[in-house]
Formats: C-alpha cells, structure tokens, sequence
C-alpha cells in the first residue's frame, strides 16, 4: 500500500491488479457493499444516509 496509509477516510479495493480507490460518503453516513462473485468482487453497492 502507499505511503499515505492511515492518513484519509477510504476504502481500497484491489481487482485484478487494479485498485479502486471509495471515498467516504460526502453527508458523513452510509455504507458499501460488496457483491462477491466467484471468489473476486463483482460489484460494490453504494447507500447514502441523510440526516435531517
């Protein structure tokens, strides 16, 4: 991993060879989930919460 390494609020996923970086949902609340498929991520689910 690089050298930034504890110093941001994300998620790294690594498919392949090729990392994808998920930033934290911009509100602050919500949640990724991940879909396996195979043994290898197949797709990411993104949900947001806004509070009000």
């Amino acid at each position: 991993m690089e050298d930034n390494q504890n110093k941001e609020n994300c998620i790294y996923i690594v498919k392949d060879g090729v990392k994808t970086k998920f930033e934290a949902p911009v509100g602050g609340h919500g949640e990724y989930k991940l879909i396996w498929q195979d043994g290898k991520i197949l797709d990411v689910v993104k949900s947001e919460r806004v509070r009000i």
